[in-house]
């Protein structure tokens, strides 16, 4: 097949996409004669099955793509597995066919040759086919103009690679597939978890493939792709930063440019302000010499041609020459992305000589901190620093402050707890946090509370040793710093803070007077969501409450006393407690206070009689100097009584 003559009639002919669809053929069924109504790709990403194509057959293993013409006969046998298959059908905008049919009436017969390949990066082509279907069946205008542009993409993308598949026996290796596919989709979310679920491999295994080849994670990649395409947006055109950062997938422009300054040393606005060097009006973004050449001769880093969808582009094509348009420096930017994550040094000739710097970077690697092994709260055997230095922490961000130390980077809500403490720890935002902010701040170790779950161990785990902190029924001050002390190598600090706290606690046993009913009931719970969250007698409020203070816990609730019980508001009314400690934000408490005030909770013996003490829940979860702060403050409720 003549691929150069191909490109040329797609570049020289303009073609309509008619159609795309997704089908499958069940289990030891089959498809026979089925004439196609355009010129049309087949790509079979699924399954096994027997593929014919007017006379010629082709099996179809793992994938394959197939061109046939208007009017071919098509038929397909599914094995046992079935097959699942993308179906383009496309044909050459009429008038422009029928005007230089006349001229050259090879064309039609050109357009509608048959061919069929295994792709080298099938999963490029996957991506851009099921970005291809969801931009058509949107119906929205501006997205069948996209799909239009992830046509002639895909039609690019299949034509490099039949050319390949005929040149190169060898297929790509997984690393550079991932690149590709970050290349192609940087703008897009991009999370370990979907590169793991594009690819069928694990979060770690892909990250330990992906390092090992170009010296980064696959995350990092994708962050400085969007730098270097940031780069080229504020050199070359009069976007806004925030409108380039938002091009890119960031919300937070204080975010964006924190990530832009750690990445090229100045901020948007300084960059955006530096004056051109050379001519034309595209600021040069490349040094010379190409970080490709010294990885072992991969080829794959991407001209960016098309601003919404750009795909994986060669360096062996960088021969042919640039003109001074925005897709060249592009280019020329992009080329200098995997130099930033790391070349590999070639391998040390035996020349007797001594290379100085290269025995120094030995000699830190071989004195890398040292490990020890840690089972965590998911039952997980993890290898941790021996002394972590650098740890983001979600949740438990305020156990470290006793221990002497910040974390690097921590939950929004931690951060707005300690305003004070942690002006200079890193926001990754809320929740989880974004994986992006945590990957960028290189953590030696990651914390965050077992109730997220295995699903939190596949987010963290690629950037660096993750570790589940046990939360139970109900937050324990005492034995989470004493873990959290045990984590980072800090024993002697945690019990420290612990027999003051101690201390402190047994001067309010000492001194405590409380004048309450023999046998009189108390309920701790959280009114969330419709819901009453009901605590239980272990944790810090539960052992102050039931223990201390001498409140029994009602007999009708006795099922939740480890913690973690849900009740209905219904029966919270209908089996009441004398004394009621809540955990209600402010704003929460309000709308409490208002729910109270409805007669049916008014007969609650806790509501009717004003026995409601709230100390909110920020103080009890969120660290052992906010345990510190909301124990005086239920004293000052309690030393009314």
């Amino acid at each position: 097949m003549d691929w150069q003559e191909q490109i040329q009639l797609w570049s020289r002919i303009p073609v309509k996409m008619w159609d795309i669809r997704s089908e499958r053929i069940a289990p030891g069924e089959s498809l026979q004669a089925y004439r196609l109504p355009a010129n049309a790709f087949l790509f079979a990403y699924r399954g096994e099955a027997l593929v014919r194509l007017d006379e010629k057959e082709y099996g179809s293993l793992d994938f394959l793509l197939l061109h046939g013409g208007k009017g071919a006969r098509l038929d397909i046998w599914a094995s046992d597995e079935g097959l699942d298959y993308f179906l383009v059908l496309y044909k050459p905008v009429s008038g422009f066919s029928e005007q230089q049919s006349d001229k050259r009436p090879d064309d039609r017969i050109a357009f509608r040759r048959p061919y069929a390949y295994r792709p080298s990066n099938a999963i490029l082509l996957l991506a851009l086919l099921e970005g291809l279907q969801a931009q058509w069946v949107s119906g929205e205008k501006w997205d069948r103009l996209q799909a239009t542009g992830l046509f002639y993409q895909f039609a690019s993308e299949q034509f490099r690679q039949a050319e390949l598949a005929e040149t190169e026996e060898q297929t790509v290796d997984l690393a550079t597939q991932i690149a590709q596919y970050i290349e192609g989709h940087f703008r897009e979310p991009i999370t370990l978890e979907t590169i793991s679920q594009m690819f069928h491999y694990s979060t770690r295994y892909l990250t330990r493939v992906f390092k090992r080849k170009f010296d980064c994670s696959p995350i990092d990649f994708v962050i400085r792709n969007r730098m270097e395409w940031s780069k080229t947006l504020l050199a070359t055109t009069n976007a806004s930063i925030s409108d380039v950062a938002a091009d890119i997938g960031y919300t937070d422009i204080y975010y964006f440019s924190r990530l832009f300054k750690k990445q090229t040393g100045l901020t948007p606005r300084q960059y955006k302000l530096q004056p051109f060097s050379g001519g034309g009006s595209i600021r040069p973004l490349f040094k010379s010499g190409s970080f490709i050449a010294g990885r072992e001769q991969s080829k794959y880093i991407g001209e960016k041609e098309n601003h919404y969808h750009r795909e994986a582009w060669r360096v062996n094509e960088m021969n042919k020459g640039f003109k001074p348009t925005l897709a060249a420096s592009v280019l020329l930017g992009l080329s200098m992305l995997l130099a930033a994550c790391g070349e590999s040094s070639p391998e040390p000739q035996s020349t007797g000589q001594t290379n100085e710097p290269q025995q120094s970077a030995a000699s830190e690697s071989s004195s890398e901190t040292a490990t020890r092994k840690y089972t965590d709260a998911l039952s997980r055997e993890v290898t941790i620093p021996s002394s972590p230095e650098k740890v983001v922490v979600i949740t438990y961000g305020g156990y470290l402050l006793p221990l002497g130390m910040k974390p690097i980077g921590a939950d929004k809500n931690v951060i707005d707890l300690y305003p004070e403490e942690m002006p200079d720890v890193q926001n990754i935002g809320e929740g989880k946090g974004n994986v992006e902010a945590i990957a960028a701040l290189d953590p030696d170790l990651i914390i965050f509370p077992d109730f997220y779950g295995t699903e939190a161990v596949g987010l963290y785990e690629g950037i660096a040793p993750t570790v589940a902190v046990a939360w139970g029924g109900d937050p324990d001050v005492v034995k989470t710093l004493r873990t959290m002390g045990d984590i980072m190598n800090r024993k002697p600090e945690a019990e420290a803070w612990i027999s003051k706290f101690d201390e402190k606690l047994q001067r309010i046993r000492d001194e405590l007077r409380l004048k309450i009913e023999p046998g009189a009931t108390a309920l701790s719970f959280i009114i969330y969501d419709g819901e009453v969250l009901a605590g239980g007698e272990t944790g810090t409020l539960g052992e102050l409450i039931y223990k201390d203070f001498g409140f029994q816990m009602p007999k009708q609730y006795k099922s939740f006393a480890n913690g973690g019980g849900v009740i209905s508001l219904e029966d919270l009314a209908a089996r009441p407690a004398d004394y009621f400690f809540t955990q209600m934000t402010e704003e929460e408490m309000v709308q409490t206070t208002e729910l109270f005030k409805s007669p049916v909770y008014q007969t609650i013996p806790a509501i009717k009689n004003n026995r409601v003490y709230n100390v909110s829940r920020e103080k009890w979860n969120y660290g052992p100097y906010l345990v510190d702060e909301g124990v005086d403050e239920l004293m000052e409720h309690v030393s009314k009584l």
